[in-house]
């Protein structure tokens, strides 16, 4: 609306009325003026921006000429309203502004094209991230053991250690030599011993921050070993253990600790098949021949570890030393052929022994990398122990990493709905950091379900170049294109066989 114009004069002295009428009456004259003059210069103005948009200045599709930009037919552009939360994955200048410069350099967000930093433990602090857990998933040949070693690597400038309990294809040595640090093989033509029933390091404080003295370290100690007794005999037996086979395997257990000495699986078995006489049979068992029948089967089943085909690997002292200070330390597994099926068996060993070994806070912080974990997802018993681990990560400053090929792999530890699908399902549940390499069409149902991906994502799972993932962190979500120097390149290039990827 436009605004009434007013015209005043000074009037110094008196003034007859005929000098005042005169005088309002040349005001009003100026007045309507430059109220004529202001409402013609708003017509100019509307009349030059409608010719504007008219194309009275420009043809509509452009000047006749060369190099004049003339369209050849009418462009026509669809239209699309939306929200910027959702227009922020489109749009650089509306993307996700990143987690930071706080981290390890992984790569480029491949929507903003700006650097992509990561750290879990500076992520927790910060109250990003619940946990500092990570599962990643990919299939073969989309670069996600390149993204782990990476992070490693790079984990070491920033103080954290690594450890990798079962190097399954032997491809993490040459990285871990490369900063100096440890690789144990086991099996094939090596004549080393772990002994997974090793006490292990014994921490200042437990989790609870509780000071650990004798009586707690001994608790601490039997959980530990009971706990991989368990695992591994449900494991061979294909069944979970009943009351008779827990009870004969603790009473067995305690015995081997009452005769001294280094605590091995071998003296384990010979206290199932033929107990001391000289120990008093706990309560509800009549006699040591109701306890020998009691072990008779979990003793048959661990057996094999003394004299199966598993004998010289676990049935003596360690013949190796754990070295906590390492940058980084792993264990070769390569020399076991990789179908074997008693390789999950292996893993489960070292994993023990390993773990047993990094428990403390006093060790800084650390990554536990579960490589091919698939492989262990059949066996309930073993990931029981794996979920003790993903529960203690807070407490012992560990951030365990899951590497699996599909996030399906979970099905095989059970049916659906079963007690060992669930135990599966939830060390990926247990876990803040969520990458998703490639994953196959077949996979992309189950993958969207587990992950709550909306069809925007999961289309692109399907679509993505090695080396590019889909990472969920704490409720965000980024593309991210990892990137690698030369040095990294020669370290973790896991196709040399084939002639290394141009």
């Amino acid at each position: 609306m436009m605004s009434k114009i007013r015209v005043g004069e000074l009037v110094i002295g008196a003034e007859s009325r005929g000098q005042r009428r005169a005088r309002r009456r040349s005001q009003g004259a100026l007045a309507a003026r430059l109220a004529a003059e202001r409402k013609a210069e708003r017509r100019r103005i509307r009349e030059e921006t409608k010719a504007l948009w008219q194309g009275d200045f420009l043809p509509a599709l452009g000047e006749a000429g060369p190099r004049k930009g003339r369209q050849f037919s009418e462009a026509r552009i669809e239209f699309l309203r939306t929200t910027t939360k959702i227009l922020r994955t489109a749009y650089p200048f509306v993307a996700e502004e990143g987690l930071g410069p706080q981290g390890m350099v992984i790569g480029r967000d491949a929507v903003s094209a700006s650097a992509f930093c990561f750290d879990p433990f500076v992520l927790y602090q910060d109250g990003i991230i619940s946990n500092t857990n990570m599962t990643l998933a990919g299939v073969i040949g989309s670069a996600k053991s390149s993204l782990m070693k990476c992070l490693a690597l790079r984990g070491c400038a920033f103080g954290y250690r690594t450890f990798i309990p079962g190097d399954v294809k032997g491809e993490w040595s040459k990285v871990v030599e490369a900063v100096g640090g440890a690789v144990i093989s086991v099996g094939g033509t090596t004549q080393h011993r772990l002994n997974p029933l090793d006490p292990g390091r014994r921490p200042q404080t437990d989790e609870n921050g509780k000071w650990v003295d004798d009586e707690a370290w001994s608790r601490l100690v039997r959980s530990q070993r009971l706990g991989l007794l368990r695992a591994l005999t449900s494991t061979l037996k294909g069944s979970p253990l009943d009351e008779e086979d827990e009870t004969a395997i603790a009473c067995a257990l305690d015995r081997a600790v009452g005769r001294g000495g280094t605590v091995l699986v071998g003296t384990v078995v010979d206290e199932l098949l033929e107990p001391s006489d000289e120990w008093r049979p706990p309560k509800g068992v009549r006699d040591h021949a109701e306890l020998a029948a009691m072990g008779r089967r979990p003793g048959l089943i661990l057996q094999r570890l003394v004299e199966g085909d598993l004998a010289g690997m676990f049935d003596g002292p360690s013949t190796v030393r754990f070295d906590p200070s390492a940058l980084m330390m792993s264990i070769d597994l390569h020399g076991i052929a990789e179908g074997d099926e008693k390789l999950r068996l292996l893993m489960t060993c070292t994993q023990a022994w390993m773990e047993s070994a990094l428990r403390g806070k006093d060790l800084g912080q650390r990554f536990l990398i579960y490589d091919e974990a698939h492989r262990l997802m059949g066996a309930p018993g073993l990931l029981a122990r794996m979920r003790d681990s993903w529960k203690l990560a807070r407490a012992w400053g560990v951030a365990n990493v899951l590497v699996l090929h599909r996030l399906s792999d979970s099905d095989s530890a059970g049916s659906e709905g079963s007690a060992e699908r669930a135990l599966a399902e939830g060390l990926v549940a247990d876990t803040s950091t969520r990458i998703v390499y490639r994953q196959e069409a077949d996979q992309l149902e189950r993958t969207a379900s587990r992950l709550g991906l909306n069809d925007r994502a999961r289309g692109l799972v399907s679509s993505l170049n090695p080396g590019v993932g889909l990472w969920l962190v704490g409720g965000r979500t980024f593309v991210v294109a990892h990137d690698r120097t030369e040095w990294e390149i020669a370290l973790t290039d896991t196709d040399e066989a084939m002639g290394g990827r141009r």
